[in-house]
């Protein structure tokens, strides 16, 4: 290796070697700030015992401190929530679909098949514009997947499709249920979703749902998981299962990318609303 070379190198791991000592001194110096701050301390305190990441909390307030902001509680909270609010993303409705596959993915147990009867019901019965509307089922590993799917299919009067009678009928917007993460089954998906793009002209919209209850490292994991099939959305479960949103807020905020959907518990198609920031914040701080 040349010299130029070893030296620039040498520079781009000393430049992230820097990065990370920077961060750290602001880490620190804002803690330290933050102790002559009774009132700001007192706030981060607050948002800490909820949940959100400390060192995030205290490098935000702590820029506050010697303004005329630090001795008004009330305001403090309300600049956290604002930065939240700008933080997180949402993604609107999308009321008028055509040719579209949506692919609900998620782990197992997630409630991906109930999430694919709501949407289903959503789009055909309660938009302004009623779609045409069927079910694919594609886990072929959960036993009764089928059968619920085909339960479903009988209650609402939406057809539910083998996989090669796509290539037969015409549908402004088909919910696919899925298998679990990983190994196999993702194996399997991809497979299905180049016969969608090499024999049909449907557009594919991958949503993957994540559940409320989960903690971060679970998120990320599963997260990870499906993270090659290009996400359009996130759909969160599970929110009448929790009171304590901080790691799915967390999450969220890391990953920077937009909630379509919230689940709220077990009817269709009631249960399903479009996510909204103000629903997710009053949630986290209802108390």
């Amino acid at each position: 290796m040349s010299k130029k070379k070893e030296e620039k190198l040498l520079t781009v791991e000393d430049v992230r070697a820097l990065r990370e000592e920077i961060a750290l001194m602001h880490g620190a110096l804002a803690k330290d700030v933050l102790e002559h701050v009774p009132l700001i301390k007192k706030v981060v305190d607050r948002f800490v015992e909820k949940g959100l990441e400390s060192v995030w909390v205290e490098k935000l307030l702590a820029g506050l401190a010697g303004s005329s902001l630090e001795e008004d509680e009330e305001i403090l909270v309300a600049y956290v929530l604002e930065e939240l609010d700008a933080l997180l993303s949402v993604i609107s409705e999308d009321k008028d679909l055509s040719k579209t596959i949506r692919i609900v993915v998620g782990a197992t147990g997630i409630g991906k098949s109930s999430l694919v009867g709501k949407l289903s019901a959503r789009y055909k019965y309660f938009l302004k514009k009623s779609h045409s509307v069927a079910f694919v089922n594609f886990d072929q590993h959960k036993v009764g997947a089928e059968e619920q799917l085909a339960n479903y299919s009988e209650a609402m009067q939406i057809p539910l499709l083998a996989i090669l009678e796509l290539l037969e009928d015409e549908y402004d917007v088909i919910f696919v249920d899925t298998a679990g993460s990983g190994g196999d089954a993702l194996d399997e998906l991809e497979k299905f979703m180049g016969f969608i793009g090499n024999y049909t002209d449907y557009k594919i919209e991958i949503l993957l749902a994540l559940s409320a209850t989960s903690k971060m490292r679970d998120l990320e994991k599963i997260y990870q998981a499906f993270a090659k099939l290009d996400i359009k959305s996130f759909i969160l479960t599970k929110l009448d299962e929790t009171t304590d949103l901080s790691d799915i807020i967390n999450f969220l905020i890391k990953v920077k990318k937009p909630i379509s959907y919230i689940s709220t518990g077990q009817k269709i198609p009631e249960d399903l609303e479009v996510a909204s920031k103000e629903y997710i914040l009053n949630r986290f701080m209802e108390d």
